[in-house]
């Protein structure tokens, strides 16, 4: 494996500070990412954002989620509905069903208050994992005095033309948070699809957490995406994205110049040109086993309450 960036270590005395900004809701590896985050040895959540459509209820699903980790009283913030690009908010139509969501405040901290809030508590410290579209991201930092250590973010696709879901949502805050010189590791979705998440996931939950209240609303979660997606599995993208940050051994990287164009017939795809200089990488290659064996056992330790 090559080097990792240099905003990396796989020497953590203390755990990294990490801002979820999540779409968490319709794919169920938002959900698994919330609990990797729990799980994580080498990350600590201090605060989570959702983005991408109805965010309010978003939060509530994140609260909600916390809640039945036994991990309340993280801060929690709905970023905005509307994509910086005004397309079409992509809505699968099963977000909140099987959370009970009736004992759940409607959230009134805002997204730009959680960021601005961690970011004066951990300064520089504080890493970003976006795992939705970069529109918070970009509204929460293109002013803001004190910049993250950098931002992990499920965007890109580097092997084809095609844009990935999360850029494509909202290319000009992607191209937006590209032009801010902020330190950037995206995780593409080709490298995603590389890892498996499956109904042998499943079982390997359900036999490390029978009892758990969560279980059953990984399981059913699961299902209700694969269905929706006419599938039989699909890829932990999101955890797989925290995973870059937790083991970056795990992964190969380049270091680019990567831009997000945010207008006409090329909206949202990537373009990169490899270089030795600047704040960019992605990543190539993952150890695909040890990957998807570290995202499980992480996952599972977030469920030991």
């Amino acid at each position: 494996m090559s080097t990792p960036p240099p905003l990396f270590t796989t020497e953590f005395s203390t755990p990294t500070p990490v801002l979820l900004d999540t779409d968490i809701g319709s794919n169920v590896d938002d959900l698994l990412a919330l609990l990797f985050m729990l799980g994580s040895r080498n990350l600590r959540l201090v605060g989570v954002t959702t983005v991408y459509g109805d965010t309010r209820l978003r939060a509530k699903i994140a609260a909600a989620t916390l809640s039945l980790a036994g991990r309340d009283g993280i801060p929690i913030g709905f970023g905005s509905e509307e994509p910086r690009s005004g397309r079409d908010v992509f809505w699968a139509g099963h977000e909140g069903e099987g959370f009970d969501l009736s004992h759940v405040e409607d959230p009134e901290t805002t997204a730009a208050s959680v960021y601005a809030q961690a970011l004066q508590k951990y300064g520089s410290q504080l890493v970003i994992a976006a795992i939705g579209p970069l529109t918070n991201a970009a509204e929460a930092l293109e002013d803001s005095k004190v910049k993250p250590r950098c931002v992990v973010a499920m965007a890109g696709q580097f092997e084809e033309g095609r844009p990935d879901h999360n850029v494509f949502s909202d290319a000009v805050a992607a191209g937006r948070f590209m032009e801010l010189g902020i330190p950037i590791i995206c995780i593409g979705i080709e490298l995603c699809r590389q890892v498996p998440y499956d109904p042998t996931d499943l079982e390997t939950i359900q036999r490390a957490r029978p009892a758990h209240r969560l279980t059953q609303l990984i399981v059913e979660q699961s299902r209700t995406w694969w269905q929706q997606q006419g599938l039989e599995q699909s890829n932990p993208c999101d955890p797989l994205t925290l995973l870059a940050l937790s083991h970056p051994e795990v992964f190969e990287f380049q270091q680019a110049k990567i831009q997000f164009p945010a207008y006409g017939s090329q909206a949202g795809q990537t373009r990169w040109m490899s270089s030795d200089y600047g704040h960019q990488w992605f990543a190539t290659g993952v150890d695909v086993p040890r990957a998807r064996r570290l995202i499980l056992d992480t996952v599972i330790r977030g469920m030991q309450s």
